[in-house]
């Protein structure tokens, strides 16, 4: 029968964003250091507060007991022709603390071999735990960690008491002059004395009663219910946030929701630096109305009992106050500077010293703006959907210098948007300077307006680029400017938009809007290209104004652009992946990812998963594998029809012919799966081809010329996708 082992790591407060996975690593590490051990457990659930990391597991008294073959030397190397044992056996046998008798003989392959079979018995569970629970201890890590005293043990906080009992049994064991007890401690200011907890079960309802609610799930519900209730006293709601909550509850022992209040002229302020005032500095939840208006009240959660409500709230409301007095007075300084006059002040802050200032930035964002513009919009207004493009990107970094974002960096773009109204600029500009950065994180919405959209393109394009010419790629384990999801934000948005425009084009004119700022940038992955230490920015020579050729800055492009072009692809087959889209099918469209807008990829995707519930799918895929296997991998000559013989062979030219411009057509359409149900018409002729023509006939201008007929196929399934990819 199981019993229940406890251990619980008593510490100075630990930050809480180091407690979520702190829980999970304590119940990992547990599982597999006990599975080390061969400990026998019906389940480990572990906790964490502020103050503590406790593990609960009912453990059997005794480990499991294991039998083990160890292989050794082949029998006639063990034992001479008479059957007596040789010095290989007899040392084997000694090496493993058996008699020569004890050993086995077991055949493996084609030999015979003897085979020492190892018995360890099992112990006692308790005689263990010393050393298990110091090692469970020990294998905790923290993304920061550190010493304390004179000691060597590192931990997230310096460690005040262990306390651990089996079975109500005391585990003894000391780690760096920490001697474990059967004493723990309550709520530090509530309940600071230690006391001795000497039965299991009693474990959880005696931290309860010291005023330490251990279980984390626990904590959040009087949170949340609390909060909801006080809300509901003002005719207010929450304003949801799973991140606050969640740091919340790991930040109190002993949670109390108190409603606090504000004077109401600060609602004047935007809400969204309201709400970063209350979440950031004091993690504090916003309440709003049933309207959905930002009201002035908010909840505070203190650590305490609630009969110190009153206390707390005039603590919080002080601080509060005082807190958007701050946030007024650079809001208000900051409207007294209009954006405009903010652009030649960007010259002064750089953005990184191999790419220049944020003026430059802003300069090269309103290039690719523009030619997204220009390339994806046929507006009715296209003239002034330009400019309000080109102004917006102008404007989009002229924030970043303003006195809110300075305190508040995670405003940016969006008090550049409050900033844009109070200069009189319109609603589209606005929101758009709101919008540039979207999507900020995986599952984030995409930018709704136009001219967010194309910012949010131009910045993390740019963004993209600059880094990768600096040789900043993102690692297996390191991308420390997020240029993975910067990615991933630019595919969705293209895809999502439908934007008529290919990567290629995108990374051709991002790299362009380099050169007319730098000459050149040290970039040591290709160095070796050309004995050159440098890459030239933007397009190589030829595509320039000089009209020269530099062969050397045309290879160093080229190995650039198809950088970008595959940790884009990187990125695009996972997404269709995570999207529903299987492997063969994603592999079939993947060659289209360079050069044609991202959003057919999804719709011919969409066509072929279509076209696999077509009954003649599999007998297709057998015709075009025939196809695919005797078509010339070169460039062929083209067909020459006077040069047929069989029937089979014009009969499949005149069906090719007849479906080609319609397959084309239908592909400029984006009717990918109207495109593959004609040229499933080819199936039969393309089967009686092979079954009655010799292709590779002993005349080699008639074998080059059916090479010829085969290869035009395959180049008009091309157009479509690469089938030869599809199961």
């Amino acid at each position: 029968m199981s019993k229940m082992l406890l251990l619980e790591i008593g510490t100075e407060e630990i930050p809480a964003r180091f407690l979520p996975d702190a829980i999970i690593k304590l119940k990992e590490n547990a599982e597999k250091i006990f599975s080390e051990h061969r400990l026998i457990y019906k389940s480990i659930k572990t906790y964490a507060t502020p103050r503590r990391l406790s593990m609960i597991a009912e453990v059997d008294p005794v480990q499991e007991a294991v039998e083990r073959e160890v292989w050794g030397p082949p029998v006639n190397a063990a034992f001479d022709r008479d059957g007596k044992p040789t010095k290989a056996a007899e040392s084997f046998a000694k090496m493993h603390g058996l008699n020569v008798k004890d050993l086995t003989k077991k055949e493996k392959g084609k030999g015979n071999y003897v085979v020492a079979v190892i018995k360890e018995a099992a112990q006692q569970t308790i005689d263990l735990l010393p050393e298990i629970l110091s090692k469970l201890i020990l294998s905790l890590n923290f993304p920061k960690s550190m010493r304390w005293g004179s000691g060597s043990l590192r931990f997230a906080r310096p460690i005040h008491w262990i306390f651990s009992i089996y079975d109500n049994k005391k585990i003894p064991f000391e780690i760096d002059g920490i001697k474990s007890s059967t004493m723990t401690r309550g709520h530090r200011f509530l309940s600071p004395l230690a006391f001795e907890i000497k039965d299991c079960k009693a474990y959880i309802n005696l931290l309860r009663n010291n005023f330490v609610i251990l279980d984390p799930d626990e904590r959040k519900k009087i949170i949340v219910d609390g909060a909801q209730k006080l809300a509901s006293s003002v005719d207010a709601s929450l304003i949801e946030d799973e991140d606050l909550f969640q740091h919340v509850t790991h930040l109190v022992e002993y949670p109390a929701p108190v409603l606090g209040t504000f004077p109401s002229e600060y609602l004047y302020l935007p809400k969204e630096l309201l709400i970063t005032v209350m979440k950031g500095h004091q993690k504090y939840f916003a309440l709003k109305s049933a309207q959905g208006k930002l009201t002035n009240h908010f909840i505070i959660v203190s650590n305490t009992r609630n009969d110190n409500a009153e206390i707390i709230k005039k603590g919080a409301e002080k601080v509060i106050k005082a807190r958007f007095e701050d946030a007024l007075f650079y809001f208000e300084e900051d409207k007294k500077i209009t954006l405009k006059n903010r652009l030649n002040d960007l010259k002064k802050v750089i953005y990184h010293e191999r790419l220049g200032n944020l003026y430059d930035k802003s300069c090269r964002i309103a290039s690719i703006a523009d030619f997204i513009a220009d390339k994806c919009f046929q507006l009715e207004q296209l003239e002034q959907f330009k400019q309000d493009v080109h102004a917006a990107a102008l404007l989009s970094k002229t924030d970043l210098i303003s006195g809110v974002v300075g305190e508040f960096p995670e405003l940016q773009g969006i008090m550049g948007s409050y900033y844009a109204g109070n200069d009189g600029y319109n609603e589209d500009i606005a929101k758009a300077l709101s919008e540039q950065y979207l999507p900020a994180f995986s599952g984030d919405r995409l930018p709704e307006t136009p001219i967010g959209a194309v910012l949010s393109l131009s910045d993390k394009l740019d963004n993209i680029a600059s880094f990768f010419m600096l040789g900043l790629t993102p690692t297996g384990t390191e991308d420390p400017f997020a240029l993975r999801r910067q990615a991933l934000g630019i595919i969705s948005i293209l895809i999502d938009k439908q934007y008529n425009i290919s990567l290629s084009e995108l990374f051709e004119k991002t790299l362009h809007t380099f050169s007319s700022q730098y000459q050149s940038i040290k970039v040591s992955k290709y160095q070796s290209i050309k004995d050159s230490n440098t890459l030239t920015l933007g397009l190589p020579a030829r595509c320039t104004q000089t009209g020269t050729s530099d062969t050397s800055s045309v290879t160093r492009y080229s190995l650039l652009l198809d950088d970008l072009i595959k940790f884009f692809e990187q990125r695009i087959e996972p997404l269709f992946q995570s999207h529903g889209y299987p492997l063969d099918s994603i592999s079939a469209v993947m060659n289209f990812a360079k050069d044609k807008p991202l959003y057919t990829i999804k719709e011919r995707l969409d066509a072929i998963q279509k076209f696999k519930e077509d009954p003649d799918y599999e007998s297709f895929l057998l015709a075009i594998k025939r196809v695919n296997n005797i078509a010339p991998k070169n460039d062929v000559p083209p067909v020459n029809t006077e040069m047929f013989i069989q029937e089979e062979e014009k009969n499949l030219y005149k069906e090719v012919e007849s479906i080609t411009l319609e397959i084309s057509s239908l592909i400029e359409k984006n009717k990918y799966y109207d495109a593959i149900k004609l040229l499933l018409s080819l199936k039969e002729p393309i089967n009686s081809f092979f079954d009655k023509v010799l292709v590779m006939d002993k005349n080699e201008e008639i074998k080059q010329n059916r090479l010829s007929l085969i290869k035009n196929i395959q180049k008009l399934a091309f157009q479509i996708a690469d089938f030869s990819k599809l199961v």
